[in-house]
């Protein structure tokens, strides 16, 4: 699995210190608040640390023997080995498919710091999908696409905030 170190180490500490301190204030209610608040503040919080762990800890590319998942924001894509032509590197990685579609892979995305760097990122990810390619690619494989929100992510979160507002609630 490859990812971006610095944005998905990034997003981790973002959702845990969002997680952390929104659990503190659903333990810790202001006086006179009931539970209603606790609610309006985990709608509020809650699609706010989803967000950012979807757009930074979540990309990665996946490479496997029958071909390459790329997970960006919040759309997947299989890519099997027959219906991938090339790997595009140039400000950042393009998979190019037999049909002509590309595939923008947002882990190797352009950013001035990886540009500045000599685009390692962009280098390291199409280095890696180029070394797990064969050289024959087994038959079949039909490249796809589907949304990958995670809402189990979100949900296990939601449910998380909610037990620790009412445990913030049934304290005071």
């Amino acid at each position: 699995m490859l990812r971006r170190r610095f944005d998905s180490t990034f997003g981790w500490l973002v959702a845990a210190g969002g997680v952390g301190g929104t659990a503190y204030v659903l333990l810790n209610p202001f006086p006179g608040g009931g539970f209603a608040e606790q609610l309006e503040f985990i709608a509020a919080m809650a699609p706010l640390i989803w967000f950012c762990w979807m757009v930074s800890a979540h990309p990665a590319v996946h490479v496997y023997e029958t071909g390459v998942r790329v997970v960006n924001w919040f759309r997947a894509y299989w890519v099997p080995w027959t219906a991938l032509r090339e790997v595009e590197v140039t400000g950042e990685v393009n998979l190019v498919l037999t049909t002509g579609e590309r595939v923008n892979v947002a882990v190797g995305a352009f950013s001035l710091a990886s540009a500045l760097g000599g685009s390692r990122v962009q280098r390291q990810v199409s280095a890696a999908v180029e070394r797990h390619r064969p050289a024959e690619p087994p038959d079949g494989g039909v490249p796809g696409r589907r949304l990958d929100l995670c809402p189990w992510h979100f949900l296990g979160l939601v449910a998380l905030l909610l037990v620790l507002a009412w445990v913030g609630v049934a304290r005071t």
